[in-house]
């Protein structure tokens, strides 16, 4: 059955990047408040801003890119299944293909996305950093179609 799932690998990616760039901005920050050389002078103007605003955005996608820690969509004969089973917020819909209007992956410099948007109440759908199976899309895609009366039957079958 055709999943997307949360990507660790590019969470850990991500976050090391943003622990470098934390790494550096203290030894730049160092470097200026203690100096060992006459170095302050050179690193107090845009490098230290460069660097600090370089962090700050590194962290955010960062914490974007684990927000969906624990969420799962799962193709079924049906639809679509979304199902968050993080402590706070335990979820589990069942998105039948005929309520869904489209469903797509964004690409961000760091991740990507996947959303699904309903017919209805104009209802979204996401998966931050996300890891597809290689003919998701394509199946979800046919499955919606399909349930539009567009497209021919595919070969997933009722469980």
């Amino acid at each position: 059955m055709p999943q997307a799932t949360w990507n660790p690998a590019q969470y850990l990616s991500v976050m090391s990047w943003a622990m470098f760039s934390t790494t550096t901005t203290s030894i730049l920050l160092a470097l200026i408040f203690f100096p060992l050389t006459n170095l302050g002078a050179y690193l107090a103007g845009w490098p230290i801003g460069l660097s600090i605003t370089v962090n700050v955005i590194l962290f955010i996608a960062a914490s974007l890119a684990r927000r969906d820690q624990y969420v799962c969509v799962s193709l079924t004969a049906e639809g679509i299944r979304y199902t968050d089973e993080s402590e706070s917020y335990r979820r589990n819909e069942r998105l039948r293909a005929s309520d869904i209007k489209k469903i797509r992956v964004r690409r961000n410099p760091f991740f990507k996305s996947l959303t699904i948007d309903m017919k209805e109440d104009n209802q979204r759908f996401f998966l931050s950093n996300v890891s597809l199976t290689e003919n998701f899309l394509t199946e979800a895609n046919t499955l919606i179609n399909q349930a539009a009366g567009n497209a021919p039957q595919t070969g997933l079958q009722k469980a």
